[in-house]
C-alpha cells in the first residue's frame, strides 16, 4: 500500500513519495500534517491547502545525522496528531530521562489504566521550528488530526522518525519500565510494531544506532535544539568526527578533555559527580591519572577494573593533563606523568586505536600500562568530599563529635590544637 496506518490510538501513517502525492489518499485518510524526511515540496492541489508541512532534506545514508532533528519531528508530530491538547494535557510521571510508571490520563479510555496502548505522560510542547533547514506553515486550527510521514519509499527514513516518536510517546510500551531493557531491545520492539502494518519498515544500521542513542538519552524533546546540546550526542558527534579524521590519517582539528566537560556539567548541578571508587595513580609518584568515571570498559577490565584476561592495560578517556602531548599534533605517541618532578612514562595513545592484548580493538586509545600505575579506591565522606586531601576537617570533626580530641599539631590540616588553660 501506498500509506500504511500505525497500530494504536494516533492517526499516524507511513509511506513514500507515490503516496504523499496522491490528493485523493491525503483526502481520504484526512491527512492534516505531513512530515517529510526528504527535501520535499507539496503538490499544487487543493487537497493541500490546509496542509501543514515539515520537510527535513536529510540523505538515506548510514552516516546521515538524524538524530539531531528527531526533537524537531517528534515535536511537529505530536502537535500534528493533537493540536493545542498536547501543550495543555498536564501530564505526570514519565518525564524525559525517568524511569517513572505511566500516568493515566484524561486520553485514556475508562477503566483501562493498564492498555498497552495508552498515551503516557510526555513534556507538553511550544511552538519553535524556525531553523533553516526546514519549510513549515504553522497550524491554522488547534484541534487534533492525522499525520503522514513519509520519504522516498516509506522503509527507512520515515520509519525512523515515527519509531523516535513512539519510543518518546510510549515509552513503557518498549520497556522503559524495566531499567534493564537494552536499547537495542527497545528500538527493536518499536521497529517491530511498525511492521506490523509496515512489513518493509528497516531504518538502516547507521539510523538503528542513532535511535537506540535517542532511547539512552531519555529521548528529549524540551526544545528543537535539545539532542543538540545533550552531553551524550556531543560525545557521540566528536566520535565520529575523530573517525572521519583518522580515517584520512590525521588528528582532529579539536579535541574533547572528557574531565573538563564534566567540570562544566557538574558546576551547573546541585550534585556534584560522585569521585568515589577506582582511581588509577602513577606508580612512582602516587599522582592521579585517571578516576572512575574516566576509564573505558573493555574486555581486559571489569566493572572495578578486576582482571578478566590477561590484559596489561586500563584505557581511559583524554584528559586534561594529557593537553601538552595530544595538541602537538602527532597521531601517535608516549604519555607521561603530568607530575614536572616525576614525568614518568605511564603509557601511549594512537588516535587510530590499536589492539589490546586481551583481544579489544580500541579506538582512539590513551591507555595506561597497569605495570606503570596502581589501582586506589576511596570511599565517601560526609559531605560529598572524599579521598586524601579535603577529608582531614571531615575527620577531626567527626572525631570530635565522637568525643576523641585530636593531638596538638595531629591531621594534615597542620592547625595546633589550642593549650590547655591551667586550672
Amino acid at each position: 500500500m501506498a500509506l500504511n496506518r500505525i497500530n494504536g490510538r494516533e492517526d499516524l501513517f507511513v509511506g513514500g513519495i507515490f503516496g504523499v502525492n496522491r490528493a485523493r489518499l491525503i483526502e481520504e485518510n484526512k491527512i492534516t500534517h505531513i512530515l517529510s524526511v526528504i527535501n520535499y515540496t507539496l503538490p499544487a492541489d487543493p487537497a493541500f491547502a490546509n496542509v501543514q508541512h515539515l520537510s527535513i532534506d536529510i540523505d538515506d545514508v548510514e552516516e546521515s545525522d538524524l538524530l539531531v532533528h528527531f526533537p524537531k519531528m517528534v515535536r511537529f508530530i505530536e502537535r500534528g496528531l493533537y493540536g493545542d491538547e498536547a501543550a495543555s494535557i498536564t501530564f505526570g510521571g514519565e518525564r524525559e530521562g525517568t524511569t517513572n510508571a505511566p500516568t493515566t490520563t484524561s486520553t485514556q479510555e475508562p477503566g483501562n489504566s493498564t492498555d498497552a496502548d495508552a498515551i503516557t505522560a510526555a513534556p507538553p510542547i511550544t511552538t519553535n521550528d524556525t531553523t533553516p533547514e526546514t519549510s513549515q506553515q504553522q497550524p491554522q486550527n488547534s484541534g487534533p488530526g492525522a499525520v503522514l510521514v513519509h520519504c522516498a519509499m516509506g522503509k527507512s527514513r520515515s520509519v525512523s522518525a515515527i519509531v523516535a516518536y513512539l519510543l518518546w510517546k510510549h515509552p513503557h510500551r518498549f520497556g522503559r519500565s524495566d531499567p534493564s531493557t537494552p536499547a537495542r531491545r527497545a528500538v527493536m520492539q518499536a521497529v517491530n510494531w511498525v511492521r506490523q502494518t509496515r512489513p518493509i519498515a528497516e531504518p538502516n544500521d547507521g539510523f538503528m544506532e542513532q535511535l537506540e542513542l535517542w532511547w539512552t538519552m531519555g529521548c528529549p524533546v524540551s526544545n528543537d535544539d535539545a539532542v543538540e546540546t545533550h552531553p551524550t550526542y556531543q560525545r557521540w558527534l566528536y566520535k565520529r568526527e575523530v573517525e572521519d579524521a583518522t580515517r584520512i590519517g590525521r588528528v582532529p582539528d579539536w579535541i574533547r578533555f572528557e574531565d573538563e566537560e564534566a567540570a562544566k556539567v557538574s558546576s551547573s548541578s546541585s550534585n556534584p559527580q560522585d569521585q568515589q571508587g577506582l582511581s588509577l595513580r602513577c606508580k612512582k609518584c602516587r599522582r592521579t591519572l585517571a578516576t572512575k568515571p574516566f576509564i573505558v570498559p573493555h574486555q581486559g577490565t571489569g566493572n572495578r577494573g578486576q582482571d578478566k584476561k590477561d590484559c596489561g592495560h586500563y584505557f581511559v578517556e583524554a584528559l586534561s593533563w594529557m593537553r601538552p602531548t595530544l595538541e602537538q599534533g602527532e597521531l601517535e605517541g608516549r604519555l607521561s606523568c603530568p607530575n614536572q618532578k616525576c614525568g614518568a612514562s605511564v603509557g601511549r595513545y594512537t588516535w587510530q586505536g590499536f589492539r589490546c592484548s586481551c583481544g579489544d580493538w580500541i579506538a582512539p586509545a590513551f591507555s595506561l600500562q597497569k605495570s606503570k600505575v596502581d589501582e586506589a579506591t576511596s570511599a565517601p565522606h560526609p559531605g560529598g568530599r572524599t579521598g586524601p586531601g579535603g577529608g582531614a576537617a571531615d575527620m577531626a570533626a567527626r572525631m570530635a563529635a565522637l568525643g576523641i580530641r585530636m593531638p596538638p599539631g595531629g591531621g594534615r590540616g597542620g592547625q595546633q590544637a589550642p593549650a590547655k588553660e591551667n586550672l
